[in-house]
């Protein structure tokens, strides 16, 4: 090989590794309540895989408001970031009756530990006529990306 062809195989690894590399993906989760759930409802937003951690945190406070402005007006202004993750999942579960007290959420390693740890959250706080009752969303998102 000549000169020049080892100066185009060392310009184009260098251009390789100078270009934009992916970033880790990111996870968000804002929520919105009173605290009394059955009086006012309760608003969630989550992202994955987003770029930065700043994109999920927007993406997820979008989503919470969004969600709030449609199924739980009064609370539209108290959409707050709970938790950022990597590498892990989000799942959330309710009491399907309307005017109940049953929500809960969580983060997990895997889609069936999210998905068991947000439906004991929901038992936990559905009241002891309620339990029993509670249902997951099935709107359960992972973070996969790296």
């Amino acid at each position: 090989m000549n000169k020049t062809g080892l100066v185009l195989i060392a310009l184009t690894l260098v251009a390789s590794l100078m270009g934009p590399k992916p970033s880790a993906a990111e996870g968000a989760v804002a929520i919105a309540s009173t605290g009394d759930v059955k009086k006012d409802g309760i608003s969630i937003g989550a992202a994955v895989d987003r770029p930065t951690k700043e994109a999920a945190i927007a993406e997820a406070i979008k989503q919470c408001h969004e969600y709030a402005d449609e199924h739980a007006p009064r609370i539209t202004g108290l959409c707050k970031i709970v938790k950022t993750f990597r590498r892990q999942c989000f799942a959330d579960a309710y009491d399907p009756k309307t005017g109940t007290p049953g929500a809960g959420w969580a983060i997990g390693s895997g889609r069936a530990a999210a998905e068991a740890s947000a439906l004991a959250a929901c038992e936990a706080t559905a009241g002891a006529d309620r339990r029993g009752f509670c249902k997951g969303s099935g709107n359960t998102i992972c973070d996969t990306h790296d």
